[in-house]
């Protein structure tokens, strides 16, 4: 039953503290040097082990301990980290995500088809190999505890003295004036007399030798006064060493034993903080899983574990459930708002106001709980675009910007295979192989930038590459073989347009299929994806320069900002994201351009779409005067004309369901405060 009542707790843990291995191997594959991250690494392996234990997942906790021993010898420079041993921890990590898939199915860690034992054995041949662990297995097990105490001492190591700012000020002018800064416990003997005065002769020994003392714990009063045991820790400068300072303060009657350790208080105070964040994480975590073993982690995790246990994990459909009620009260509000706008009640008219505003801060509150930052989906793409490239003998630099920005929940579950698909193609597609890019006077490291930023109320998302761009005439000719258009048609198409044609499905001008691409599948899905979050798809590229591929959605999916328009006696919605402007004209402001009828505002040259004839409604002879809406779809821009402006308003979007599933013209629909229906349009589907 404890078990179960905290597996939940045990997964969300373990999935974040694999996905921090995999940034962190990615980071020491870089630079295998780098001696923070592989203790980093063990600690990470020996929480997980410790948690994996706890929670009797036997086979996750030995692969886990096997990891752990190998890192172990690394950071004690008893082996060298090599390609392969970072190969074989990228596949232990692997497994244990899908030991977690496992355990979140069926409750076992026990994977079928995968060959967890010929891993772990792996494992521990590179131990066997290595000098130090060609002992027997005894000698082992006596390193394994002499392991365990030297944690304990690592984690003694950070003194018990506050290290403050002031301190290190005076450390460092210390220092220019040719001192050292020196950590001092000093141990009296059990029963020593007059402890005090045992202690301000240490004290006087120090000043003697040229030394000062910055700060002591116990603090001076509590020495005068006995107000401590048999130890006592000070913080001193001095230009002597160790070795001297040892001898001298020995020799004071009733001292036992004296530990003297040059310090960087700089460097103690880091640990000082990340001793105190590891302790609330402990504690945090202790409280969640009974007896669960741990061990401080470094400062990077510690903040991300300590940030976490702040929050609340709601469960998807509660969020959901608030949304809705959320959407509900929108409209109720809407709907009286409209019935008291018969009326002239002052009284009313205030309240009315105060309800608005708090409908409104709750709404926005809400909003922010479905909103989750996108580093949630690009966390997961280093480790896939380094294996990748790695595969296809590539060289790739990718780089990562702007993942602290916030989108809607839904987005973050379906728009990671869209943004998987662009990352292939670029690598696959867009980046040359070392030679050519050599040849064409590159550097030989490709680069693949991944961003995410919010522009106005859309979440912008760009994939590009420095690589061998799109070929205009490749995929004209492939177009014309398969009919799509014909020469004449290819010859004055404007590239951006020509670049479009890749979305079609089973468009691809590869020859020959791969493992990763060539069989028209990936782009006509991320167009698919897109635009079924309401969102648009454009493609910029210049032939061996690059290729960018922008992503616009829309910052949530529930309650959006809209413009009401009317054709007829119906009413229609256009999301206020989509909109540029809007103007009035005439019919003398309308003129042809190959048979499409535009305006032209501020010498822009615009599309115009009169919604009747696009919608098939029948409609009254046009007035002179026409209502157009400028309307943004990717990087063009088209005019919607309509009978009248109603004016803005927040509207639920609802489902049109099933049955209305192939009608592109209208993302859903929408309750308006008088009880009426208005059918909200989906510009990009509009335009086409």
């Amino acid at each position: 039953m404890m078990k179960d009542e905290y597996l939940g707790v045990f997964i969300d843990e373990s999935r974040e503290a694999i996905q921090r291995m995999n940034e962190i191997l990615l980071d020491v594959e870089k630079n295998p040097e780098n001696m923070e991250a592989i203790n980093e690494l063990f600690r990470l392996l020996h929480t997980l082990k410790g948690m994996a234990g706890t929670m009797e997942f036997n086979t996750m906790m030995t692969l886990c301990h096997r990891m752990e021993n190998v890192l172990d010898e690394i950071r004690n420079g008893r082996m060298r980290l090599t390609e392969d041993i970072i190969d074989k921890l990228f596949k232990g990590a692997d497994i244990l995500d899908q030991m977690l898939d496992r355990i979140i199915d069926e409750g076992t860690d026990e994977l079928i088809g995968v060959d967890v034992d010929g891993l772990i054995g792996h494992f521990e041949s590179i131990l066997n190999k290595s000098s130090m662990n060609n002992k027997k297995e005894k000698e082992e097990e006596e390193r394994e505890k002499e392991r365990e105490k030297e944690e304990k001492k690592e984690e003694s190591e950070v003194i018990p003295i506050e290290i403050t700012d002031e301190l290190i000020h005076v450390a460092k002018e210390a220092k220019e004036r040719g001192y050292r800064v020196f950590y001092i416990k000093v141990f009296l003997k059990e029963g020593a007399q007059l402890k005090s005065a045992r202690i301000y002769l240490v004290l006087h020994k120090i000043e003697d030798m040229g030394g000062e003392i910055l700060r002591t714990n116990p603090s001076i009063e509590e020495i005068e006064e006995e107000k401590f045991e048999w130890d006592v820790d000070l913080l001193i400068v001095a230009k002597q060493n160790s070795e001297k300072l040892s001898k001298a303060l020995s020799s004071v009657s009733d001292i036992e034993k004296v530990i003297i350790r040059e310090i960087d208080p700089e460097e103690i105070k880091k640990q000082q903080e990340r001793k105190e964040e590891s302790d609330k994480v402990e504690k945090a975590v202790k409280k969640s899983i009974p007896q669960e073993s741990t061990s401080t982690v470094s400062s990077d995790y510690d903040k991300q574990r300590r940030k976490l246990s702040q929050t609340v994990r709601v469960d998807i459909e509660k969020l959901d459930t608030l949304m809705n009620l959320m959407g509900e009260l929108v409209i109720a509000r809407s709907r009286i708002v409209e019935t008291l706008k018969k009326y002239s009640i002052k009284e009313i008219d205030e309240s009315l106001a105060q309800l608005s505003r708090i409908t409104l801060d709750l709404q926005n509150i809400v909003m922010k709980i479905r909103m989750v930052p996108i580093a949630y989906v690009f966390n997961r793409f280093p480790r896939m675009v380094r294996d990748l490239a790695k595969q296809m003998n590539k060289e790739v630099n990718f780089i990562i910007e702007g993942e602290d920005t916030e989108l809607d929940r839904t987005f973050v579950e379906e728009i990671g295979d869209p943004i998987l698909h662009l990352l292939r193609n670029a690598i696959d597609h867009g980046i040359e192989s070392k030679e050519e890019r050599i040849a064409k006077g590159k550097p030989p490291v490709g680069t693949i930038i991944l961003s995410a930023r919010h522009e106005g109320n859309n979440v912008v998302i760009e994939v590009s590459d420095d690589g061998r761009g799109l070929d205009r005439e490749r995929i004209a000719k492939r177009a014309i073989e398969r009919g799509l258009i014909d020469e004449a048609r290819a010859a004055t198409l404007p590239d951006e347009e020509i670049f479009q044609l890749i979305f079609l499905p089973g468009f691809s001008t590869r020859d020959q299929v791969t493992q990763v691409s060539g069989r028209g599948v990936g782009m006509d899905v991320v167009k698919n994806v897109v635009e079924n979050l309401k969102g648009s798809v454009s493609i910029e590229s210049q032939k061996d320069k690059g290729t960018k591929v922008t992503i616009r959605l829309p910052l949530t999916l529930a309650i959006i900002q809209a413009l009401l328009v009317k054709v007829n006696s119906l009413v229609y919605a256009i999301p206020i994201a989509s909109i540029d402007s809007t103007l009035k004209i005439t019919k003398d402001d309308i003129q042809v351009v190959q048979d499409q009828e535009v305006v032209v505002i501020r010498r822009e040259v615009i599309p115009i779409i009169k919604l009747w004839e696009t919608l098939q409604i029948p409609h009254d002879v046009e007035s002179e005067s026409m209502n157009v809406v400028i309307v943004r779809v990717g990087n063009k821009k088209y005019g919607v004309v309509v009978d009248t402006l109603i004016g803005q308003d927040d509207i639920v979007i609802k489902s049109l369901g099933k049955l209305f599933r192939d009608v592109k013209e209208f993302s859903g629909g929408a309750v308006l405060g008088d009880g009426s229906i208005a059918l909200i349009l989906d510009v990009t589907n509009l335009t086409e």
